[in-house]
């Protein structure tokens, strides 16, 4: 099931009728009535007859609570090409109970049936027939009893149902984000991922400085201090962010998964686990070059001391593999590391070494340059950011959570940028002629370039927080393949669905309702299955928790149960806000538990579809937006 489920009554066909003697009389003079008029029903009496012996519940008796199960016990073996149905009502008016398919024992004579959802308090009324291979009558009769106390289920109400619908957030207000593992590590995670991905970005920067602009860098003891100060935060860092992800992963405490020997769990948990496993061992090799900068300058280790924080800052790359086109997110998020890398651990190398005082030639030359490959690197740093963000958001920025903080980070993005390019102005016209760094110029470059690192590291925190949060274009509910999908369209509204089935057979089926289309928000949403008129089956009703643009599933486990064979009515009826309700059909068919095909069924008429007003009129409208205005628009779309 996937998470952010949310409970919906699983119904039987909703039934009026008294209780008591009167139920009971009028239940077997329709059910006799029926037996006699039904076609072949002669016969039918001649194949074979059977009694009830005993049940359980027993007819008259007085329960106090609501039992587990109920068992039927027949006077002789049942055939196994009989069928056993039974229905349960409580209340006044009787409402329908769920139950689950009637299983027969190894003794051929006993049924158990299994209750979904204990039963209220006061009357209730079995209904039970017993069919032979031709679907008529062998035996039917009422029991009636009685619930003295509401059962008690652990932190639910009794009238809650066991059945559970996953509902996919409709696109044009997807609220996903929420929807994260069960385990309790996520502050742990983002804040090993902080600590992590900062440091990482800060080594790869000043490695690509010393390498591009500053080859005098390794030269002062202050870079040695720095590098070796930076590579302790990295591994501290990644190793929280390994341990929180094995924790959140195999649940197990954050204590137990500080152990080297739990991390190999990750490699079983996909690309964004392995990735964290690399970055940890990638980032443990950088104290080669931490303890001895001048690696990264001395031709015969050059090449593996840029490739160590190259590839270990690659590896944030991989922390989200989701959405469309992923080929293309892992190449725009390389991109986006690669700039945001150079711009932002570059700003924190120069603020916090070059410009730890003053100094020669080679400080003025290594900030000027820096201004000049920064500058661009921020600017390709916020395009391949924009891009990546319409990737996963589209067009669902202000109406999804994921887009506001989107927004927010864009404002902190808007601040660095102003003072970024403000420090830049003022560095190129106050070193543009000088050849060494004044202890007042060091002061106040040092302070600037500060402000612009604390900024980054805001951005950055924010972007730790997107990777804690489903993107609107990201589904969270896998693919599935079913049995069969009936179309579901009402031409005058221009609502749109689809109703699928699987295994589509006899017993408990797994249920997807897909709202393609609607022409307004919808405020109640239900698909009714009718079984064919004479078949003796019990139709049912399920709520679909849908307001918009969605998917909807129940799984097969607590699916919904279809007791007879044959050809099925499929009814969806869909009330909107602006107060029109649309009513639309189709037919699935039901095969045998078996798979095979009915020996009979009916053929559905077609039935026309319209919208009905609140006063029962038809009514066909003008086109209705989605926001239940007159004027048309063009909600989000996502891949469910």
């Amino acid at each position: 099931m996937i998470a952010t489920a949310a409970e919906s009554p699983l119904r039987g066909r909703r039934t009026r009728g008294p209780l008591g003697l009167m139920v009971r009389l009028v239940g077997v003079v329709i059910a006799l009535g029926i037996a006699l008029v039904a076609p072949g029903s002669p016969a039918a009496a001649q194949s074979g007859s059977n009694e009830l012996a005993a049940s359980s519940p027993s007819d008259g008796a007085t329960l106090g609570t609501s039992p587990a199960f109920m068992t039927f016990a027949f006077q002789q073996p049942v055939d196994a090409d009989e069928s056993f149905t039974v229905a349960v009502g409580c209340g006044v008016p009787a409402q329908p109970q769920s139950t689950g398919i009637p299983q027969l024992a190894d003794d051929d004579v006993t049924f158990t049936v299994e209750v979904l959802s204990p039963f209220p308090k006061g009357a209730c009324t079995i209904t039970w027939l017993l069919r032979d291979d031709l679907n008529q009558p062998i035996a039917t009769d009422l029991i009636a009893f009685s619930v003295a106390a509401d059962s008690v289920v652990a932190g639910n109400s009794t009238e809650q149902a066991t059945n559970i619908t996953v509902p996919a957030v409709p696109v044009s207000t997807a609220e996903t984000d929420a929807v994260r593992s069960t385990g309790s590590t996520g502050g742990a995670v983002w804040l090993g991922r902080l600590i992590s991905g900062v440091a990482v970005l800060i080594l790869f920067g000043s490695a690509a400085m010393i390498a591009l602009v500053w080859p005098e860098g390794p030269l002062y003891t202050v870079t040695q201090r720095f590098m070796i100060a930076t590579w302790t935060v990295a591994l501290i860092g990644t190793v929280l962010y390994v341990a929180a992800l094995t924790a959140d992963f195999t649940s197990n405490s954050f204590g137990a998964a500080l152990s080297p020997f739990s991390w190999m769990d990750l490699f079983q948990s996909g690309w964004p686990g392995r990735a964290a496993v690399a970055r940890l061992v990638l980032v443990a090799g950088c104290l080669w070059i931490a303890v001895y900068p001048e690696r990264i300058n001395e031709p015969g280790s050059q090449a593996l001391a840029i490739t160590l924080p190259t590839a270990a800052a690659a590896t944030m790359a991989f922390s989200r593999l989701e959405g469309d086109l992923v080929a293309l997110g892992i190449v725009i998020d390389l991109i986006h590391i690669a700039s945001v890398g150079i711009w932002f651990g570059g700003a924190v190398l120069v603020g916090r070494v070059v410009l730890a005082g003053p100094g020669p030639a080679d400080l003025v030359k290594a900030t000027r340059n820096y201004t000049q490959i920064a500058t661009t690197a921020l600017v390709v740093a916020v395009i391949s950011g924009v891009a990546q963000t319409y990737r996963l958001v589209g067009g669902a920025v202000l109406n999804s959570s994921y887009g506001r903080v989107v927004v927010v980070k864009s404002i902190a993005v808007i601040a660095m940028a102003f003072v970024a390019i403000g420090a830049r102005s003022v560095i190129n016209s106050k070193l543009a002629r000088r050849e060494t760094m004044s202890a007042a110029h060091a002061e106040r470059f040092r302070r600037t370039f500060g402000t612009e690192a604390l900024i980054g590291v805001v951005v950055l925190a924010f972007s730790g927080w997107l990777l804690s949060m489903n993107p609107p274009k990201v589904s969270l509910i896998p693919e599935m393949t079913y049995a069969v999908t009936v179309p579901i369209e009402d031409a005058a509204s221009g609502f749109i669905a689809e109703v699928s089935l699987d295994p589509s057979g006899v017993g408990l089926n797994g249920l997807e309702v897909v709202v393609i289309e609607t022409p307004a928000p919808i405020t109640d949403l239900v698909v009714e299955f009718d079984p064919e008129i004479g078949s003796y089956g019990r139709g049912t009703i399920q709520d679909i928790p849908l307001s918009g643009r969605g998917v909807a599933r129940l799984p097969l486990g607590t699916g919904l149960p279809f007791d007879v064979a044959g050809t099925w009515t499929v009814t969806v009826t869909v009330s909107f806000e602006t107060g029109l309700t649309a009513v639309a059909n189709g037919a699935v068919m039901i095969y045998e538990a078996d798979g095979s095909t009915p020996t009979s069924s009916t053929t559905l008429p077609a039935v026309p579809t319209s919208i009905v007003g609140t006063t029962g009129s038809t009514i066909v409208p003008t086109t209705i937006a989605a926001d239940g205005t007159g004027e048309t628009t063009t909600p989000d779309t996502t891949t469910p």
